[in-house]
């Protein structure tokens, strides 16, 4: 069974010689590759359950794309697209490249990939792929979710000794930062590049799309937690993108006076800080069992999930409507602060719901 040109064609198999078959493919995919390949004459095959994934022999994928003017985002977006489609080489080509861009772009390769060797002249950006071993994709998913609850752990603090600690607040709203651009997209990155190229070793498409599904959960997991911590960072009177600033820079510029919760809404800082450390520990027990295929212990462990969302956000509105009212402008603004937080972890703990109720299905049957 084959795909080209948005048609889906049955194909008949044929004996070829002793115990072997033959089949004819698409003349139309065939025209799509490229003269590279046409010379070769080979394919890869994968054997994913029993689907046969037929793909054309290529030791190094090579895309190129055009632009015009374009933002800092939009030329990380274009490096990222292309590394995880699994492209070896890449070329950018612009006449709009400035220093600033050429410069970032080079950060942006080097934060992806070590093995990724950036270069750019007035015109265009590139990278190059160094041959390397390349990571076992289910390491690296183990890997992600240990980021991602040390990242859960890093919000819990951040949460717990803002508003009293604003130094520490502070230097834990940097290492969130770092964390996230660092560590949690690059190693999704990786896992999403690795799936592209049909290395890893998983048993369906099936599961291959749950893989992706899951990298995916968890960096937008990773993405909640710098929402948190953007939060906190507006509250202190500091933009976001102010966190790539060294500590001492953010200590300075930080407008922190005056700012501890006042005691009568502290109860709804106690709660969201315990939910943020729920949100940790039922990510643990989704990785145990996403990583040992044990579909009935993640539907388990999304009941639990669910059941404790529900009960979280009935009493944090239990607590916000003893709250007496009105407000002083200083009230007011903590109040908020601490409803928008508290949604941000609820956001979490679906998120993480969903990701267990995805590998609970697709692994309930062994």
């Amino acid at each position: 069974m084959t795909k080209s040109n948005d048609i889906r064609t049955s194909k008949r198999i044929s004996r070829a010689g002793s115990g072997g078959f033959s089949i004819y493919l698409p003349k139309q995919w065939i025209n799509g590759w490229l003269d590279e390949q046409v010379a070769g004459k080979e394919v890869d095959m994968f054997s994913l359950g029993d689907q046969l994934i037929l793909t054309p022999r290529l030791s190094t994928k090579r895309m190129s794309v055009s632009a015009g003017a374009m933002t800092r985002d939009e030329l990380k977006e274009y490096i990222v697209s292309a590394f995880i489609k699994g492209a070896d080489e890449f070329r950018l080509e612009s006449s709009a490249l400035s220093e600033a861009l050429i410069g970032e772009s080079r950060n942006i390769v080097r934060l992806l990939d070590e093995n990724l060797v950036p270069a750019s002249n007035d015109d265009a950006i590139s990278y190059a792929n160094r041959p390397a071993i390349v990571h076992e994709t289910n390491a690296l998913l183990s890997l992600l979710f240990d980021k991602v609850a040390e990242g859960e752990g890093l919000a819990s603090d951040l949460l717990n000794s803002f508003d009293i600690n604003p130094d520490k607040g502070i230097q834990i709203l940097r290492l969130m930062y770092s964390l996230e651009e660092e560590d949690i997209d690059r190693v999704a990155f990786q896992i999403l590049r690795n799936l592209s190229k049909c290395e890893p070793s998983s048993r369906t498409l099936t599961e291959l799309n749950l893989k992706w599904t899951t990298a995916d959960a968890l960096e937008r997991i990773g993405d909640t937690l710098y929402a948190v911590a953007g939060l906190v960072c507006e509250s202190y009177g500091l933009e976001r993108d102010e966190l790539q600033y060294p500590v001492e820079y953010l200590q300075e510029h930080a407008l922190t006076k005056d700012f501890a919760i006042p005691d009568h809404i502290h109860c709804l800082k106690e709660q969201f800080v315990a939910d943020m450390n729920e949100c940790s520990e039922s990510l643990l027990k989704v990785k145990e069992a996403v990583l040992a295929r044990d579909g009935k212990a993640a539907l388990e462990q999304s009941h639990v999930i669910s059941c404790y969302r529900l009960r979280m956000e009935k009493e944090f509105w239990e607590n916000a409507s003893k709250l007496t009212r009105p407000f002083s402008l200083r009230e007011g603004s903590a109040f908020l602060l601490c409803n928008r937080i508290a949604s941000r972890v609820r956001e979490i703990l679906f998120l993480t719901d969903g990701l267990a109720k995805r590998a609970g299905l697709v692994y309930y049957v062994k």
